[in-house]
């Protein structure tokens, strides 16, 4: 979805990045691999993609501001296995949720943890 590749050509560039029952706290590696620039000038991102993690002080709600217009990947609590992480696609309007289970399907529902903005223009 996020890519236009295929699951299977993403999870073979996952490889190590990846741990099956676990997931990814890496997906910037990920992408990189896929052929995205993660780079940065003088501090800023300068790239197709840019990771973001929200701080304690930080709310959910203020977080998800940010998604506005934009597509992005966002890790989110489980909502089918305590304690656990689950990311979903956000493409600019709607939630795409992989889960074969119990699925986030509206933006107010995110609580998100982390998100990758991709670069809309050049």
């Amino acid at each position: 979805m996020a890519t236009g590749l295929s699951y299977e050509e993403v999870m073979a560039a996952a490889g190590d990045a990846y741990q099956p029952g676990k997931g990814t706290n890496r997906e910037y590696e990920i992408l990189q691999r896929l052929g995205y620039k993660y780079t940065f000038e003088r501090g800023e991102p300068v790239g197709d993609i840019v990771a973001r993690h929200r701080d304690w002080c930080i709310s959910p709600e203020f977080f998800r501001s940010m998604l506005w217009g934009r597509r992005a990947l966002v890790s989110v609590p489980s909502v089918n296995f305590a304690g656990g992480h689950h990311m979903v696609y956000w493409d600019g309007r709607r939630i795409w949720d992989p889960s074969r289970l119990k699925r986030y399907e509206t933006v107010d529902q995110l609580l998100p943890d982390g998100i990758v903005l991709f670069r809309e223009v050049a």
